[in-house]
């Protein structure tokens, strides 16, 4: 197991010398908040960036880059302004997907007081994953944060019940689902290195989910690592325990690179001939024929 472990340490970090460039951020919806310096943008542009981030990487570029150049150089202070009125701003937007504008109104606006209501200091939601001790619980912290952000658009929809556009895009608190969206959000203000931000600082690093999109999902099955068809939220904290066995104080390391198997070499999932064979990962996936047992799990 320890040889397996480390081929495939040696597999991924080629893979990181491969993607380790700027140029590859506009593949990722972290591109956004990478356009600013403030701490207080980057924070608030990641969180919209991520609670979007469903969909392909076209479809959400084309609906968030909109929204991003008319908030100006600051996206903090257009949305702490309580004169913008969100209902002018998506007077001619549909909406996005499972969102409706009136939803989209909704949550601006919510967004909108609760910047309104904090003091300028970063940052703004760290505290919402915190337990009244100050530290992050696997166990509760993520379903919290998601629990006081519903009660933050309940208030500000006067209603007693989301939307499905609401719901969705927050999620559901009680459910067992991975999170992954803001498992995402959460890598991107707790990690401290490249391409990362490191905002948060009373949460680590090895403490977080992975974030289970639809490209990791596919990977840890064809490398052996997870062979569960329905991914839940303890999955994903126990893929962040695997790769600990690979970067102990930093297992998130892997993340962007290995979404970028899925994105740019469109990785099937499957034995694709020319994808495959140029593949970083091909020595150690299961869909390449070698004739090889299930390796990597334990």
């Amino acid at each position: 197991m320890l040889d397996e472990v480390s081929i495939l340490k040696t597999k991924l970090h080629q893979l990181i010398n491969k993607y380790k460039h700027i140029s590859f951020l506009e593949t990722d919806p972290i591109c956004f908040p990478k356009r600013y310096n403030d701490p207080l943008d980057i924070e608030i542009v990641s969180l919209i960036s991520c609670l979007f981030a469903y969909g392909n990487v076209k479809n959400i570029q084309n609906f968030l880059n909109p929204i991003f150049q008319s908030m100006g150089e600051s996206p903090f202070e257009f949305l702490r302004n309580r004169k913008t009125s969100f209902s002018n701003f998506f007077k001619n937007t549909k909406g996005y997907r499972f969102q409706t504008k009136e939803d989209l109104v909704v949550f601006f606006n919510t967004l909108q007081r609760i910047l309104g209501e904090k003091n300028k200091s970063s940052p703004v939601f760290e505290s919402f994953f915190l337990d009244p001790n100050g530290n992050f619980d696997q166990s509760t912290s993520i379903q919290n944060f998601q629990k006081l952000f519903e009660t933050e658009l309940l208030t500000t929809a006067k209603t007693k019940v989301l939307s499905y556009g609401l719901q969705f895009l927050i999620g559901k608190w009680k459910s067992k689902s991975p999170k992954k969206r803001i498992s995402l959000f959460l890598r991107w203000m707790v990690r401290k290195h490249y391409p990362d931000f490191g905002l948060y600082h009373k949460i680590k690093p090895n403490e977080i989910p992975y974030p289970m999109d639809v490209h990791i999902q596919k990977l840890i099955k064809i490398l052996g690592i997870h062979h569960k068809k329905q991914i839940q939220l303890d999955d994903a904290y126990e893929l962040t325990e695997f790769f600990k066995k690979v970067n102990s104080a930093d297992p998130l390391l892997y993340d962007f690179y290995l979404t970028r198997v899925g994105i740019i070499n469109r990785c099937k999932g499957r034995f694709e001939e020319k994808i495959c064979n140029a593949c970083e990962l091909n020595e150690v996936c299961l869909v390449v024929p070698r004739g090889i047992e299930p390796r990597l799990q334990g």
